[in-house]
């Protein structure tokens, strides 16, 4: 009974049939919606962080030891930013790795790391253009912190390499 005194009528079984489709179908439909990932930037700064510890232990190495040690920071680095759902992200990380170690020069194992910079350095220009926001296959501002760690892994090979 209604607070004025009228009874409702209860749903018909048919109604309530109906209005349970429709609750699962929306349901279903926001559940196929591709969401971006809640933690993407903390992803992939501890990612970067953990790379960065990484590069310091490979500044023992020189030659092709150092561009194999750097590679293996790249490989474990795109491994690890996987839950934030960023493949394009992966794969560059993963050919700068494949382009270090086949590299048998200096310049080569800087060229592989640099071309992986540069399409970093344009995603990033995407998701600035975004607002900051994620940008589908790339990542967030997270981005920046790899960029530094792809700096530092150059730097590290200018001067050990």
């Amino acid at each position: 009974m209604r607070d004025d005194g009228v009874r409702s009528a209860p749903l018909a079984r048919g109604s309530r049939h109906w209005l349970l489709v429709a609750v699962l179908a929306l349901i279903t439909l926001l559940g196929s919606l591709p969401t971006r990932p809640a933690m993407a930037a903390a992803i992939l700064n501890a990612a970067a962080t953990t790379a960065v510890g990484g590069l310091g232990i490979c500044s023992s190495k020189q030659g092709k030891d150092l561009y194999n040690c750097v590679a293996d920071v790249l490989d474990r680095m795109a491994s690890s930013i996987g839950a934030a759902n960023v493949p394009e992200t992966q794969r560059a990380l993963q050919t700068a790795a494949a382009g270090l170690r086949a590299a048998t020069s200096k310049s080569q194992a800087i060229s592989a790391i640099a071309r992986c910079q540069s399409v970093i350095s344009g995603a990033l220009k995407q998701v600035r253009a975004a607002g900051g926001r994620y940008v589908p296959g790339w990542g967030d501002t997270g981005l920046t912190s790899i960029s530094s760690v792809l700096s530092r892994a150059i730097q590290l090979i200018q001067s050990k390499g």
